[in-house]
Parts: C-alpha cells; sequence; structure tokens
C-alpha cells in the first residue's frame, strides 16, 4: 500500500538516525508509468521467425539431432549452426533437416550453403508459409549493452536469455562476441537481437557460468551473398567446397603464424618457442614425485579453438610440448635410458583422437638423426591424409634428445588440418628456433 503522510516522516527519520530506509511502494503508484519488460516484448515480437532445426533419420524417422534457427528472408531462408545440420550434410542419403514451430507446425528443409570455420548453415524452407522474418544488424556496440538470445534449450520450448555485450573475444583464432548469458544445448543456431529487434549474432557455444560466445552477424552476411549466388550447387560438390573453406583457413592462420616473431624460453639444456601467439594458452608442471630418483618436468601449449566437422572428426588445433627428464646420481644410466626410451617410444596419441579410421589414412613417418642448438636428436615427422579432403592432413614433428648421459628432452608439435606445403614449413620454423642454451631467459613460461 502507499506511505502516509505519517508512515513516510517515521522512515524519514529511520534514514537519518539508524541507517535504515524502509520505503514501501505498491506498483499502482506507477501506473501511468508502465514498466516495459523487454525480454518479453522482444520474445512477443520476433519469436515467430525462430524455429526448432531437427536432423531425422529416414529410416528410423525420428530426430537425432535438435538446435535452433531463424528466418532471415521472404524466400524462406533459416539460418543455423553447421554442426546442428551436419550430419545432413555429410550424409544427406540417411537424414533429412525440418522445422518445427513454437506452435507445432512442421515443415521440410533444404541445404543451401555451410561455413564450417564459422559454423555457420544456411537452409531453405521447401515450401513458403509467409512467415516473418529478421534483420540482420551490425555486431559492433557499445559494450555492456542488453542483448537477448533466442533458442530452444534441451528441447523444453522457446526461450529467451537476457545478457549483456562484452566485446569481440580478442583471443580466439576465429571472431566469437564474448555474451554474458546461459546459452544451452539446444539453442545453438538460434539469434541473438538487439533492443531494436536486429540479429548482431548467432548463438554458437558456451564455456558455462555464464560465459557464452556468439558469431558476428557479418558472417553470416557474407555466407548468405555466396548463398544466393551458390543457385542451389551446394548438395552436388559438398567436399570441394567444405575443403576450400578448411585449406583457405589455415593458409591465412599460418602464414600469419610462422611470418611473426615468436618469444623464447630456457627450458632445460636448450632455447625454445615460448608462447607463439595469443590464441595458444600455456601451461606447465612437474610428473615426478619426491621419492624418484629422477626429474620430469613439462610445459604445453595449445590453440583453444577446433573446427566441427563430423560428430567423430574435428580439426584445426596445434599442439607443442616439452618434457624434460634429469637423473639423480642414485639413479644409473642404463636405468636412466630405459625410462627415457619408453618416453619416446610411447608419445602421447591423445591429440589425433579427432578423427576415424574412416575419416583419415594412416600415419607415414620419416625418422632420422639431426644436430640441432649443438645437441644430437632423433627426429621423426609424420603425416596423415585426410580422406574427404586430401589437400589437407595431420602433422606430427617428434624429437628427442640424445647422447647426454642422464639427460633427456622431448619435443612434440601437433598441427591438425593443414596442407602439406605449411606443415614443412611450420616443423622448418619450429626446429631453427631450438637454440643453444642462453643465460637470460627471454621469456617465461607464460602459464596461464
Amino acid at each position: 500500500m502507499r506511505i502516509n503522510q505519517y508512515g513516510y516522516l517515521i522512515a524519514i527519520i529511520s534514514c537519518l538516525f539508524i541507517g535504515a530506509c524502509f520505503f514501501s511502494v505498491d506498483a499502482k503508484a506507477s501506473k501511468d508509468t508502465p514498466i516495459v519488460d523487454e525480454a518479453a516484448e522482444a520474445y512477443k515480437s520476433h519469436g515467430q521467425s525462430i524455429y526448432q532445426i531437427q536432423v531425422v533419420d529416414r529410416i528410423a524417422n525420428k530426430k537425432s539431432s535438435i538446435g535452433s534457427g531463424f528466418q532471415i528472408s521472404d524466400k524462406g531462408h533459416i539460418a543455423t549452426n553447421y554442426h546442428v545440420v551436419s550430419e545432413a550434410i555429410q550424409r544427406p542419403k540417411q537424414n533429412r533437416v525440418e522445422y518445427l514451430t513454437d506452435k507445432g507446425e512442421r515443415g521440410a528443409l533444404k541445404i543451401i550453403l555451410a561455413d564450417v570455420v564459422h559454423d555457420l548453415a544456411i537452409v531453405q524452407k521447401v515450401e513458403l508459409d509467409g512467415s516473418t522474418w529478421l534483420e540482420l544488424g551490425k555486431s559492433e556496440l557499445p559494450k555492456g549493452a542488453r542483448i537477448f538470445s533466442l533458442g530452444n534449450p534441451h528441447d523444453i520450448g522457446f526461450t529467451i536469455i537476457e545478457g549483456t555485450y562484452n566485446g569481440i573475444s580478442d583471443k580466439s583464432l576465429y571472431e566469437k562476441i564474448h555474451f554474458s548469458g546461459s546459452l544451452n544445448p539446444g539453442m545453438s543456431g538460434g539469434p541473438a537481437i538487439n533492443h531494436d529487434g536486429e540479429v548482431i549474432g548467432v548463438n554458437v557455444s558456451t564455456a558455462g557460468n555464464q560465459i557464452s560466445f556468439l558469431v558476428p552477424v557479418e558472417h553470416l552476411k557474407a555466407l548468405y551473398e555466396d548463398a544466393i549466388k551458390m543457385n542451389g550447387e551446394f548438395s552436388e560438390q559438398t567436399s570441394d567446397i567444405i575443403e576450400e573453406q578448411l585449406e583457405k583457413n589455415q593458409k591465412r592462420f599460418l602464414s600469419s603464424l610462422i611470418a611473426k616473431e615468436w618469444k623464447s624460453m630456457s627450458f632445460g639444456p636448450v632455447d625454445i618457442p615460448a608462447k607463439i601467439s595469443d590464441i595458444f594458452k600455456c601451461w606447465g608442471g612437474q610428473v615426478h614425485e619426491e621419492k624418484d630418483l629422477y626429474k620430469h618436468f613439462y610445459s604445453v601449449c595449445s590453440s583453444q579453438d577446433d573446427l566441427y566437422l563430423e560428430y567423430d572428426f574435428s580439426t584445426g588445433l596445434i599442439q607443442y610440448k616439452y618434457e624434460y627428464l634429469e637423473a639423480e646420481d642414485e639413479l644409473n644410466t642404463m636405468r636412466f635410458y630405459k625410462l627415457y626410451s619408453s618416453l619416446y617410444g610411447n608419445p602421447s596419441r591423445s591429440y589425433y583422437n579427432n578423427a576415424s579410421e574412416q575419416h583419415v589414412t594412416n600415419f607415414s613417418c620419416n625418422t632420422e638423426f639431426v644436430d640441432i642448438a649443438g645437441k644430437r636428436w632423433k627426429s621423426s615427422f609424420c603425416l596423415r591424409k585426410y580422406k574427404k579432403y586430401p589437400k589437407l592432413l595431420d602433422m606430427n614433428l617428434y624429437m628427442a634428445m640424445v647422447g647426454e648421459e642422464k639427460k633427456g628432452l622431448i619435443i612434440s608439435l601437433m598441427a591438425q588440418g593443414i596442407d602439406k606445403e605449411n606443415s614443412f614449413a611450420l616443423s622448418k620454423k619450429f626446429m631453427q628456433q631450438v637454440l643453444p642454451l642462453t643465460t637470460k631467459i627471454k621469456e617465461g613460461g607464460d602459464n596461464e
């Protein structure tokens, strides 16, 4: 209820003398200035342009994956994520794509074009129905601006999430908008809109705890322009188009990475590349325990962005790792050599769980002894090709220092989805950056 004149006086005295204010104002008091729920208004105005996107198994007639999408033209074009419809793109004879509205209306979709690098796809309604669509705006907003993400989380119904715009992430290989909001599975491919209902980005991923990411709308605009030009040719040359996108992307990134000056750090008996780009995260530590008769230290740097191709096939990561071993006096040379040999003979293959045998060939390796930084090394250089995208391959450079009685250093470099030319160029640059030990550390471990 409203505060009468005596209640108001008591409230003022409370504020002045005991620091506690007890004001209770009924919402009716401001009935002439109604409060507008922006999220509700956004959903009411634009929710009819949002769809659930389903990939349906043709034999079982059951949905195998779901996501969200939104209409972007009067021709029935709908934007979504590539990973939402990837199974239908990669296996069109086994799967079809459909949309579902919030009213339960269903319709068939055809795939027009995809962008695997930015995780986008454009599909189109087979039968036009005069539905409304969203306008594509721009991704540049003031930091802290309120934006609204729409989609269908966990297949529980259409939802709108309110959050804030935090700019473009500056430590990512691919442009992403940092969105403070809780995106959930099923919202992938839905739109994020501004106050005017214009699309500023596309839901793509989450890191949990109100940390989510959007694809800037400019990449969707570019894809839509290409889709109009394609005129339905994507389905006839899917693998070639995806391979071209992947090849162009890795050339752009690696040419820049190889050309720049790398920072270095001292590790064991040599200087080695430290954090070579801001898109890498680095960490390290020790493997040994106090009771061990040797010391075993490691340092790892890895890029953070991979590219989803299929449910059991991803690519795009680069990682390098160092392991330094040094024996105590009590550990004899033969036992240390056995330990060191076992480590070299069983390198971590977790890097290469990115693809199954249906997607890649076996590794082909070349092993030889080389002299680098005044040390002798046993070096293995291995490549394996992608079967669908033969211009691309996974690479592994593996080096072990030899000739030291009770010291060992293993260096490994892994890169996924690069062409043969860049695999040689990256390996050559990396080996050239292994230098004799200096007394001054030029760059610390830079662990993050």
